[in-house]
């Protein structure tokens, strides 16, 4: 998110406080008081509008230094005229009602409905079809719903409804998926069909996708493209990544298209569906979650932030705004939609552990004058990229790194200082679908070449061989093999000419992997041209990195890969390429760099004119006069930045390109990064005894360090 571009000229929210020291995780936008006005609940308090000023609403357990509150849903249960509240709940595995208090506005008084096992949360949503709001719990061990109805002495009849057990799993959805005017619901293992008989609604299980094991809550089921069916929303809870499913009917069979909206944040646990702009069109608001599972997930320490995506029909991708990042303002697992101040449009309320927040929509009834937040991190310089427990805070003062969360204020600071020479990271609008068309296809023993093109932008195919082995299983880890400077390109690594030791991706195929091996832009079969592409991309090394990005996006697309477990490989050219879109692409669980790098100063003695070519970064010259000391990255930085994720270093000792000296500095510094996360081994050196190349027993220790890593079976 560093130094992209947000795009909010027609979307401009401004971040107030409700109350930063609040850690409870859901919130509620109503009325609590009749007074007209909107006010916010939050766990054990709610907030009177406008000045919010805080008022007690009940004691909220506290498990394993948790508030037990994962949802405030506004429902009239007990059917009394005032807003109560539902809460679902992960450690107490209790469903709550929560009743108001009505005019005296004192305590209010919990209710348990039922105990069935551990929630991530709940929705409201007309789960039967009949007219009336349901409770949707998403239970992790369970599937079941609740419907109620108030009797006349105030008291509330329960309801449990089974659903059928492949729904009991993280992510849930509800929506008429067939179009019959029933209300469906979906999970990450597929959906289940509503229909309606004399005993009310029967489910039948419809295993026809897989989403991601974390989905988030809710899955939304929206008609995303504006073709009169219902399409699939989700964001990986606990990892990388918003995406959705296109539907797609063919006669009477219906075809789902994988697709990818966003990959450069992590943690979107509650995704909301709402126009902004008042268009007539909802975009998708997506924000991430703070500590979920307390700095164990990759990337909770990462700049909170808080975007709107909106489809363009035009070009099949989703232009991103960045509403907010930095700070403390992010979601948490219940955020909400609503006019919060009045005025007419839709402002968002902002739940978490690290405060309660509310962004206002500037688009009607603020002042020409009101400024929006950040919408951008920015670069910060640093003297000395070897010395890497050290950030800078916001009035530019060194301080020291001493915790995953100072870590990430650097690394935040990294990836800003890599895109001013390699220019920005390109945003989700340029993420069009794939397209993937085959154009031959080889049988060998123990896998099928396939001679593929994708899209990877507007405008660029990129060409590839995938490689998928015969007799898989299971989904298998997915390798992104990443070839050197040679004119066979691709080829040579994919097992069709070329140095035996350069043919990794024909190797880890023969071992079971599912590799994708492109052609770096200009190289082998693309026919890309940086000159006349001067304007989109500052670099080379940004055009390779968001190739591959898309790359791993077909890794994800394929039935025959787990998700879970991708990888990514390459010597010399590739070696580096591969560290600077694992920077990039968190997805990205291990990484093998053969010969890939050496400290600036180590590289021909401080000469950096190999790296400004066209291919690489010409701003290395243009701007920094190839001189290491005036650079805004080095290597050492790039190793952290991949921190704690697992690398294997092929270094050879006699490597005339990347003197070796300089890998061991590098590599000396960046242990302490890794040990500081947590994981001292996930840093794996070797220095054979030869030059430029990634000699066989190298390559076997490689395979072997790749099948532990990525845990092939």
């Amino acid at each position: 998110v560093a130094t992209v571009p947000s795009r909010p000229a027609d979307l401009r929210f401004r971040p107030h406080t409700i109350d930063a020291e609040s850690t409870f995780s859901a919130c509620a936008a109503m009325d609590v008081n009749r007074d007209g006005r909107l006010d916010v609940v939050c766990g054990g308090w709610w907030y009177e509008s406008p000045n919010w000023t805080k008022h007690f609403l009940r004691e909220v357990e506290v498990i394993r230094g948790r508030y037990d509150d994962y949802s405030n849903l506004p429902l009239d249960v007990n059917g009394d005229g005032w807003p109560d509240l539902i809460s679902a709940n992960y450690r107490s595995r209790t469903l709550y009602w929560i009743q108001h208090p009505g005019k005296d506005l004192g305590a209010w008084t919990t209710h348990v409905v039922a105990k069935p096992g551990p929630m991530e949360t709940a929705r409201v949503a007309d789960v039967d079809s009949d007219g009336r709001p349901d409770v949707l719990p998403n239970g992790t061990t369970f599937a079941a719903w609740w419907s109620f109805s108030p009797r006349k002495d105030g008291t509330v009849r329960w309801r449990r409804h089974a659903l059928p057990h492949p729904l009991a799993a993280h992510g849930l959805g509800c929506g008429d998926i067939d179009g019959d005017g029933m209300n469906d619901l979906v999970g990450p293992r597929g959906w289940a069909r509503a229909r309606r008989d004399s005993q009310g609604t029967l489910w039948q299980w419809q295993p026809e996708f897989q989403l991601h094991r974390d989905a988030g809550v809710p899955v939304l089921v929206v008609d995303v493209d504006g073709d009169g069916d219902a399409d699939i929303v989700w964001g990986r809870a606990h990892r990388t990544g918003l995406y959705w499913l296109e539907q797609r009917r063919e006669g009477v069979r219906r075809r789902w298209l994988f697709h990818v909206i966003d990959t450069s944040w992590s943690q979107p646990h509650a995704l909301l569906w709402g126009d902004l702009d008042g268009d007539g069109r909802p975009e998708l608001v997506a924000g991430k979650r703070y500590l979920a599972h307390e700095g164990r997930d990759l990337g909770e320490y990462d700049p909170l932030i808080v975007c709107a995506y909106r489809f363009d029909p035009a070009t099949h991708a989703w232009s991103r705004r960045v509403l907010h990042v930095g700070g403390r303002l992010g979601f948490g697992l219940d955020p909400k939609l609503a006019d919060l101040d009045g005025d007419g449009d839709l402002d968002i309320v902002c739940p978490g552990r690290s405060g309660l927040y509310w962004l206002e929509n500037l688009r009607l009834g603020a002042a020409p004058s009101a400024r929006p937040g950040p919408s951008t991190i920015e670069a910060v310089a640093y003297e000395d990229h070897a010395e890497l427990l050290v950030y800078k805070d916001q009035r530019g003062r060194r301080r020291p790194v001493r915790t995953p969360a100072e870590w990430a204020i650097r690394r935040a600071h990294i990836l800003a200082n890599m895109q001013l020479v390699m220019g920005p990271l390109p945003d989700s609008s340029q993420r069009v679908p794939l397209d993937v068309r085959v154009l031959a296809e080889e049988d060998t023993p123990h896998y099928v070449r396939r001679k593929i093109t994708f899209a990877a932008e507007p405008g660029d195919r990129v060409p590839a061989w995938l490689l998928i082995p015969t007799r898989l299983k299971t989904p298998a880890p997915g390798m992104l093999c990443l070839h050197p400077t040679h004119k066979l390109a691709k080829d040579e690594v994919a097992g069709r000419g070329g140095r035996p030791t350069r043919q990794y991706g024909h190797e880890l195929a023969l071992r079971g992997y599912v590799c994708l091996v492109p052609d770096y832009p200009s190289f082998g079969e693309s026919a890309y041209d940086f000159q006349a592409h001067r304007g989109r991309y500052a670099s080379g090394s940004m055009k390779a990195v968001w190739n591959n990005v898309r790359a791993i996006d077909l890794l994800e697309s394929l039935p025959e890969v787990d998700r879970d477990r991708i990888g990514c490989i390459g010597h010399s050219l590739g070696g580096h390429n591969a560290l600077f879109t694992a920077v990039f692409d968190l997805r990205i669980k291990a990484v093998v760099t053969s010969c890939g790098f050496t400290a600036f100063h180590h590289y021909y003695d401080g000469n950096l004119k190999g790296w400004t070519k066209d291919v690489y970064m010409p701003r290395i010259r243009d701007v920094y006069q190839s001189d290491p000391d005036r650079m805004p990255f080095d290597f050492y930085e790039v190793l952290a930045a991949i921190a704690p994720r697992a690398v294997f270093i092929n270094a050879p000792d006699r490597d005339a390109n990347f003197a070796v000296v300089g890998v061991r500095k590098v590599v000396g510094k960046v242990r302490a990064v890794y040990a500081l996360l947590g994981a001292s081994s996930g840093l794996h050196v070797i220095y054979p005894p030869c030059a430029h190349d990634f000699p066989d027993d190298v390559r076997s220790e490689a395979y072997a360090w790749l099948d532990r890593v990525l845990g092939k079976r």
